[in-house]
């Protein structure tokens, strides 16, 4: 008797030491974050408004970012605007104008404001940011977990940025940037978000 009270007790304790040593599961804010941090590149459409003295204009765009900084961005619509692009190799810039049938080559200056309309910069600006407001919040019938940051930089016009992301999917649902007086001047409404794709090779060569 006393015997088999001992194995028991034994293997009690042993449950207990390996239940101990599991790993908690992460919360829908760490997998979010963790997710964001760890994000190689994505493929995304989206639709980009930009809001200025003059009003509203909206743009369909489809976006390829690399977490290094390269992208490439093409307009879909209105069809005044579609077919243009522009690419960024990570030393330069080029804009093509289909109607034109043009391309703006050009170097441009080391610059974070570059990279604000994309998720890489916001998490780099997520991180070093103190006091970052983290909520949850509906957003038309997806439920959200909103980020958000501050846009380091004396920029009136960019000042800081939420990000929304659906809790159950963990896809980013909105990307809104505000300027010094929290007025809306960028939003990003995805409707496909795509982690890690794999890009093609020339995808964000500038071509002469």
């Amino acid at each position: 008797m006393k015997k088999a009270l001992s194995i028991c007790l034994s293997l009690l304790l042993l449950l207990g030491l390996g239940g101990c040593g599991k790993e908690e599961p992460l919360s829908e804010l760490e997998t979010i974050q963790k997710q964001l941090a760890e994000m190689e590149g994505y493929y995304c459409t989206a639709n980009l408004t930009r809001t200025s003295n003059k009003g509203e204009t909206t743009y369909g765009t489809k976006q390829y970012v690399k977490s290094t900084g390269e992208y490439r961005m093409e307009l879909t619509s209105p069809e005044s605007a579609a077919g243009n692009y522009t690419v960024f190799d990570g030393k330069r810039i080029c804009q093509y104008n289909p109607r034109l049938d043009s391309k703006l080559i050009k170097d441009v200056p080391e610059s974070q404001h570059r990279n604000e309309l994309f998720l890489n910069q916001f998490m780099k600006n997520y991180m070093q940011s103190e006091g970052v407001g983290v909520e949850a919040a509906a957003l038309d019938e997806a439920q959200c977990i909103v980020l958000e940051a501050v846009i380091p930089g004396s920029d009136s016009a960019l000042a800081s940025e939420k990000l929304w992301v659906d809790r159950e999917t963990f896809l980013p649902k909105r990307f809104v940037l505000y300027d010094s007086n929290g007025q809306e001047r960028y939003r990003l409404d995805y409707d496909e978000f795509v982690y890690n794709p794999d890009f093609e090779e020339d995808l964000f060569e500038i071509k002469e």
